[in-house]
């Protein structure tokens, strides 16, 4: 009995171990497969999930570049010089200072030449075999810097080499320049940039740069353009022989970068302020010269308030050594304000030397009884009863009856149709009539300054919009 148990287990084992290698035999089909599938996809650059692995594993078996590969050799012949294509492209506008006269700019460089040394044979089939990416360290390449750049920032670089040895070089640069910048019509100001892009260590007649198609009108401005900023016109050009920082003679890719300021933030916060306070400093000379106290409270008012405004607005000016068309405006604001009050002022001497009065010093001298409605009334009344109406209090018409500048027979001294209270008639002071001259010069006055300082600005905003664009890349 026991025999047959353990015959019985023996076979048990031997069928548990038949069925796990049909198993296995079914399986390695697929398993082949899987393996072929991963090989080809490692050669490819690619992970065995299907993403991407370092840029170097596709030469992990290989020795690329080659070990006796020199970095620093030019490939070309001696005497020759390198054709190097070029394709330049602004991805960026981030910002013009004024303090420190830099751009600050985003910027893409390709560059493609030939290397016989870099051809290889590929190794698999497809499209992504004929390719590799190496570090652009490895290679030779023409080691390009952007001209004045003050941050001396290293670009980031990757390589791409086919199997015929065209070298594909990309770089991107986050530069800052230093320029030449005039802001003298801040903040209706526009400019022009020349960037340069060259290479350090060789002149003209090692490597040259060559310009690729470039078509300008292609170009997405706004897509360029910043938040203070907007770009009109972008263009570029290959200056083969140009004298640099580096070198006497040097191949040179030259961008040419117009702009121009968005004017709505310092119109809204600086211009249009100043220009309102303006006009409300003027309110007084519209008021009867009687009414001095409102007369002076509103202009000391205008005058603090302007203070006040320059004082809190300081930070949008520029920091600059010279004055600007906002510095100009800013000092014709001042000084219109500061006028209007003194004329006021002024007027109000004026008016108490002639004899002019309120209707506190009427008051003061006794006749309690005046009210100024009924000015008119008391008028007729004393016309009517064929006396001679006394428009000032007893004792005073004698003494102003032979005054030049308030008798009724009085003349005026010219441009009476300025006058606003009618002056030559015998209720109007001469200070009145005066005043009323000095508001209607005031407002003229500030509406021709006004027309003719933004006047000056209208033909480079005009030569600066997007209509005339093709003017500043024919230049």
């Amino acid at each position: 009995m026991q025999p047959l148990a353990r015959r019985r287990q023996t076979a048990g084992r031997w069928r548990t171990r038949f069925v796990v290698m049909i198993q296995v035999a079914l399986c390695l089909p697929s398993l082949l497969t899987s393996f072929e599938k991963a090989s080809i996809r490692r050669d490819r650059g690619e992970g065995l999930l299907g993403g991407p692995m370092d840029w170097f594993s596709s030469n992990e078996d290989t020795d690329y570049p080659p070990a006796d590969y020199e970095t620093f050799k030019r490939p070309a012949k001696p005497g020759k010089r390198v054709n190097v294509l070029t394709y330049v492209r602004l991805d960026h506008l981030y910002e013009i200072s004024e303090d420190s006269s830099t751009i600050h700019f985003h910027l893409t460089v390709r560059l493609k030449w030939n290397d016989t040394r870099l051809r290889f044979t590929p190794i698999a089939h497809g499209p992504d075999s004929r390719f590799r990416i190496v570090k652009a360290d490895s290679i030779w390449h023409p080691s390009l810097r952007v001209l004045k750049d003050v941050t001396h920032h290293e670009p980031l670089e990757t390589a791409k080499v086919s199997c015929h040895g065209e070298v594909t070089y990309t770089a991107h640069y986050d530069s800052r320049v230093w320029a030449e910048i005039d802001f003298s019509h801040y903040p209706f100001d526009s400019h022009k940039f020349v960037l340069d892009i060259s290479s350090y260590r060789y002149s003209a007649d090692r490597v040259l740069l060559n310009m690729t198609n470039f078509d300008p009108q292609a170009v997405n401005l706004e897509a360029l353009s910043g938040p203070m900023w907007r770009v009109v016109a972008f263009n570029q050009k290959s200056v083969p022989n140009k004298r640099t920082v580096y070198l006497d003679n040097d191949s040179v890719v030259e961008m040419s970068l117009y702009v121009k300021r968005r004017v709505t933030n310092p119109l809204v916060v600086m211009i249009f302020p100043m220009g309102l306070l303006g006009i409300l400093s003027t309110t007084p000379l519209f008021i009867s010269i009687e009414k001095f106290s409102d007369r002076a409270t509103i202009g000391a008012t205008g005058c603090f308030t302007i203070l006040l405004f320059h004082h809190v607005v300081n930070e949008y000016f520029p920091k600059l050594g010279y004055l600007t068309w906002l510095h100009h405006y800013t000092i014709f604001t001042n000084v219109y304000i500061f006028g209007a009050f003194f004329a006021i002022m002024a007027l109000q001497v004026i008016h108490r030397a002639h004899g002019g009065s309120n209707e506190l010093g009427w008051r003061e001298r006794g006749d309690s009884t005046y009210k100024p409605n009924e000015k008119k009334s008391r008028t007729s009344a004393l016309k009517a009863e064929g006396e001679t109406p006394m428009l000032y209090p007893a004792g005073e018409a004698t003494r102003l009856k032979d005054s030049p500048r308030t008798a009724k027979k009085s003349k005026g001294w010219g441009f009476s149709c300025l006058c606003l209270s009618g002056y030559g008639a015998e209720d109007v002071p001469y200070a009145q009539c005066l005043n009323d001259r000095m508001a209607a010069g005031f407002v003229i006055g500030y509406i021709c300054i006004n027309i003719f300082m933004f006047a000056i600005e209208f033909e480079n905003w005009y030569e600066d919009s997007p209509m005339t664009s093709h003017l500043w890349v024919a230049r």
